[in-house]
């Protein structure tokens, strides 16, 4: 009885393994300067709609970790990290997962609706830092030359990762 259980969840491990190092591979395309191309100063942030594709496909739980993963490795390579990255992507993370399992489809418009609603929240929750927090007054600028701008070349990113993840999912079955 182990043994057939325990090839049921070898899938399950691949899977999750292959999508950690995918996260991985994003998160350095992300933070290697000079890889991804910037136009004016905007930066794209792939790592966003990464997350929520896996949490999309993982569901809550799973997808919540996946988020924490995430964030963390982003808060390594930032310089005012200070797990913000971790937060919010954990909270986006989950709550792509537990909209999928409870009200939406899985399918590539719902992931484009999902991203730019999580692209939102982060730039939102990243304005809300640099202004409230920290000070910055220039913050209310870098809405519209940075913040939004990002936002967008990153939406991007989405259609790729969402079928590369799907194919991650398609190749190792759950059962």
């Amino acid at each position: 009885m182990f043994a057939k259980q325990e090839f049921d969840n070898k899938n399950v491990y691949i899977r999750r393994l292959c999508l950690a190092a995918g996260l991985l591979v994003v998160t350095l395309l992300q933070n290697t300067a000079g890889f991804l191309p910037s136009f004016f100063g905007i930066r794209a942030m792939p790592l966003i709609p990464a997350v929520v594709c896996v949490a999309m496909f993982e569901r809550e739980l799973p997808g919540m970790f996946f988020g924490v993963f995430a964030g963390l490795l982003w808060d390594c390579s930032s310089p005012n990290g200070g797990n913000f990255h971790a937060a919010v992507l954990t909270v986006i993370a989950f709550t792509c997962g537990a909209l999928i399992t409870h009200v939406m489809r899985n399918n590539f418009l719902t992931a484009l609706l999902l991203c730019a609603g999580a692209l939102f929240v982060h730039e939102s929750c990243c304005f809300v830092r640099d202004m409230v927090i920290g000070g910055n007054l220039d913050a209310a600028y870098k809405i519209l030359t940075f913040y939004i701008p990002s936002a967008i070349y990153s939406l991007l990113f989405a259609l790729p990762i969402y079928f590369l993840v799907r194919a991650v999912e398609k190749k190792f079955p759950e059962r």
